[in-house]
């Protein structure tokens, strides 16, 4: 009955993988095909030749592709870095021994989550006009990280809040100043979770679309701009766009794959000893 149990649980679980990747296989199968083979009815994942000649077409110089994913690079780390620095001391200063009404202050950050990017954007857009800085990468890296610190914020001041008083009292009977404190004890101890915000903080800048495309111009796009401009009006590249999805998600899916063991961890606060 046990063993009946954990096939059960087996099985549904691979079924909801299954769910989950079936589109990213099918966007797969379609940047492997060439044109007519794509709009062969009824579709087939297999019975066709597979043409990497999608993924050359994407990745030749002429298409820009690469530099923009380079785009997506510089602007997701820049922004994830200045969440973190950020968000982190935001978190260790608003830790619930530190400042009694530090749950209104942590709502009140992550309102800026809730907030949809959409009513900011137009503020943005002129506060950049105004300061030049309009179709820069750095505008676009400013923006995100304003975005992932709550996220930063949230998901460490929920560890923070939750490492032992005597641990932080100790070291200031040894000497340690509060700066030091942080940076020699808290932050070791708190790794994990702050490698978890990290990837979603990178995830959150990599995957964002709007601003992008808003702040951005031809020189300064980011992959999901650049995949979005083989929609045309008329005519859609249906083998590139493919092949350019799966390009653009490659580098997301290799920081989680290196991440992962921290995820689960940084995401259960109190594992404190």
């Amino acid at each position: 009955m046990k063993i009946f149990r954990i096939a059960c649980v087996y099985a549904a679980c691979l079924a909801v993988l299954a769910i989950f990747l079936a589109p990213i296989a099918w966007v797969v199968v379609i940047s492997l095909k060439m044109r007519g083979d794509i709009f062969t009815w009824p579709p087939t994942f297999f019975g066709f030749k597979p043409t990497m000649i999608n993924y050359v077409n994407v990745l030749s110089g002429s298409s820009k592709f690469l530099l923009y994913l380079g785009n997506s690079l510089i602007v997701a780390s820049v922004s994830t870095v200045v969440a973190v620095c950020i968000g982190t001391l935001g978190a260790f200063a608003l830790s619930g021994r530190r400042k009694r009404s530090s749950k209104l202050w942590s709502y009140w950050m992550l309102s800026f989550r809730m907030m949809p990017p959409v009513a900011l954007i137009i503020p943005y857009y002129f506060l950049y006009q105004k300061a030049g800085m309009l179709g820069s990468l750095s505008a676009i890296a400013i923006s995100h990280s304003v975005f992932s610190v709550a996220v930063v914020l949230w998901m460490t001041k929920n560890f923070f809040d939750e490492v032992p008083s005597e641990i932080e009292e100790a070291a200031m009977v040894d000497g340690a100043s509060e700066w030091q404190t942080f940076r020699y004890i808290i932050v070791p101890m708190a790794k994990a979770a702050i490698a978890a915000s990290l990837i979603f903080a990178f995830l959150t800048s990599w995957n964002e679309f709007l601003f992008a495309a808003i702040l951005s111009n031809t020189k300064t796009y980011t992959a999901p701009v650049a995949i979005s401009s083989f929609v045309g009006e008329v005519y859609v590249s249906w083998g590139e766009l493919a092949a350019a999805t799966i390009v653009g998600i490659l580098p997301a899916l290799v920081v989680v794959f290196f991440g992962q063991r921290y995820l689960l961890v940084g995401l259960a606060p109190g594992a404190v000893k």
